[in-house]
């Protein structure tokens, strides 16, 4: 790997353009790679991963003064951006839609498109790539999604040669080990930045990641915030890559979507999960709570002045599981705001295997490369049949996931990619998450292995505050004192956790709950009240018969006296027992306001 220089202003890059025909680890997230590309003078075509990743470069949700520019759902879809010069094609390849990107290329100037990675073959047919450069964004994510989007990452690597130049770019690049064998003669370049900001990492581990999450959430809707040494953060940011998971969570903290945005994708299988709660897009504006699935994890945008992004992993959950190396300094990056104090923090929540029935890496590596070795002995004896005997091995060759057919030359060659894809996966679940101490470890490793990127482990016990359940007594006396305070939202929150609070300091009172302590104890003493007001009540009848009649017309003080005597608050509260109207009488020439008794209720 060979440093390139580079020119830096306020943590961007200041380049005219990308290096070509090149891997580019550019080693900081959200430095403004892409941006080069977006807005210099030469034809690019930006490859990239998501359609979430196209829609936040489309419609931006700042910009670029910094004002928010939200647009609505339906206002959002493939074509050129209302904002800037830059065409976005994902989706359906409609006939509109190439009669859309026609127009467009007929116009002056240079041309900017970003595209999702599967439509590159189809680009590559309308356009001619020898005009355009190249730029494989997030280029990490071909042997992430290699396992189901074969089609999308063989159409990058078939047709990459075809432009005018490429550059292959990420913060987080693929390890020696993973990298793509279409690559192997690609030279790779490196940022050789002054100084980097490093990223702090708190890994906790804990047995029930979710309910950890939970806790933290109500938490922030306890007290409002989350407080680290004498920083206050208001919003939470939730990596997790299981829609299921984002469900459970949101139904034990009572949420609502006003509290929360999802951004998943959208389709009928997340929206049948997810039920009355509504899907978001990066572009939507930011809430209290933001749950974020892989569709973001990379290159989108995100702004928040005191957020903290929180990545939540559990083993029993692949789709969960994210690479110390490469996922999680891509969250890292994704709140933009340069004054938030927590924008380079990232919170892992994560539990470990328990039993390790698994061989380890080295044997589980030995044996895949057996498999590919053979595969490869099978296809060099292939290439040399026969027509007639290929035409009776096709059908067997086909079924190995190590071969990959080339119908131009009617041979078989080696898919190399699903070897490293299920190698780079073992290591993930089996070897990354088997304990605490091998995810740490992989921490520190991470920092050596391509860039001069910092890992500073910090102490967990801000997290261990954050989560610790506080005595009711605490949370009552909260409570109480925000009688006038026009923070509902916390009120609320207090009131879904505790359903009993609101009538214990109205029915009960602060010394009295005070003396009880315990939630136990209040219960106990309200239902108690209730016992005592029931049996009250039952008495409450004859009481009343004996003190009015119907047809009295009674002044609503004296009525009130009665009702006081009676264990009640106010007048109006006879009205279980009485049939009142009520009316203005004068009295020695006073008007005075009270009730006519019309008549008992049984």
């Amino acid at each position: 790997m060979e440093k390139i220089k580079i020119t830096e202003q306020n943590g961007f890059l200041v380049l005219e353009d990308l290096p070509h025909n090149c891997i580019f680890n550019k080693v900081v997230t959200g430095c403004g790679g892409t941006t080069i590309a977006l807005t210099n003078e030469e034809n690019y075509v930006i490859a990239v991963p998501t359609t979430e990743l196209i829609e936040n470069k489309c419609y931006p949700p700042r910009d670029g003064n910094g004002n928010n520019t939200v647009l609505k759902y339906s206002e959002r879809k493939a074509g050129l951006s209302p904002v800037r010069n830059l065409f976005g094609l994902y989706g359906t390849f409609t006939t509109q839609l190439k009669k859309e990107l026609k127009d467009y290329l007929s116009k002056d100037g240079a041309k900017k498109i970003m595209c999702t990675y599967d439509k590159i073959p189809s680009l590559v047919s309308l356009i001619v790539p020898s005009e355009y450069r190249l730029l494989v964004d997030e280029y990490h994510n071909l042997i992430k999604i290699y396992s189901y989007r074969k089609d999308a990452v063989e159409g990058v690597l078939d047709n990459f040669n075809k432009f005018k130049s490429y550059c292959f770019m990420s913060a987080t690049p693929v390890s020696m080990t993973f990298k793509p064998k279409a690559l192997d003669e690609v030279k790779e370049y490196i940022a050789d930045w002054k100084a980097i900001e490093p990223l702090m990492i708190v890994p906790y581990q804990t047995n029930k990641p979710y309910q950890l999450a939970a806790n933290i959430i109500e938490t922030y809707q306890r007290q409002g915030y989350i407080e680290k040494d004498t920083l206050k953060s208001y919003e939470a940011y939730f990596f997790i890559n299981s829609v299921t998971e984002i469900k459970k969570i949101l139904e034990q903290t009572n949420l609502t979507n006003n509290d929360c945005r999802i951004i998943c994708a959208d389709e009928p299988k997340n929206r049948k999960t997810l039920g009355e709660y509504q899907i978001s897009s990066s572009t939507d504006a930011p809430k209290k709570f933001n749950f974020i699935t892989s569709k973001s994890f990379e290159g989108v945008d995100f702004y928040s002045e005191t957020g903290i992004c929180y990545v939540v992993s559990n083993v029993n959950n692949a789709h969960t599981l994210l690479s110390v190396d490469m996922d999680i300094p891509q969250i890292a990056g994704r709140i933009r705001n340069s004054n938030n104090p927590f924008k380079r923090l990232v919170v892992h929540i994560f539990n470990t295997r328990l039993n390790n029935l698994f061989v380890n890496y080295e044997e589980a590596e030995k044996e895949i490369m057996q498999e590919l070795k053979y595969a490869k002995e099978r296809a060099v004896l292939f290439n040399k049949l026969s027509e007639g005997a290929k035409k009776q091995q096709k059908a067997e060759l086909t079924k190995s996931s190590y071969l990959k057919y080339d119908k131009s030359k009617d041979e078989f060659i080696i898919n190399d990619m699903v070897a490293k894809m299920e190698l780079f996966n073992y290591k993930l679940i089996n070897s990354i998450y088997s304990s605490q101490r091998a995810l740490v470890s992989e921490y520190e490793k991470a920092g050596m292995l391509h860039t001069k990127v910092q890992w500073m482990q910090l102490d967990n016990s801000f997290i261990k505050t954050a989560t610790k359940n506080p005595a009711f007594l605490e949370i009552f006396n909260q409570y109480a004192d925000m009688k006038y305070s026009l923070d509902f939202e916390t009120k609320q929150a207090i009131e879904r956790k505790y359903p009993f609070i609101k009538d214990a300091l109205h029915r009960l009172g602060v010394e009295q709950v005070k003396r009880l302590r315990s939630q136990k104890k209040v219960k106990a003493a309200l239902e108690s009240f209730k016992e005592t007001n029931n049996a009250c009540n039952e008495k409450i009848p004859q009481q009343l018969k004996s003190q009015v009649n119907i047809g009295d017309f009674i002044p609503a003080k004296e009525l009130k006296t009665h009702a006081q005597n009676l264990g009640l608050k106010k007048a109006t509260d006879l009205g279980k027992w009485l049939n009142l109207r009520s009316d203005t009488q004068r009295i020695d020439g006073k008007p005075i306001k009270g009730y006519w008794i019309e008549s008992f209720i049984d």
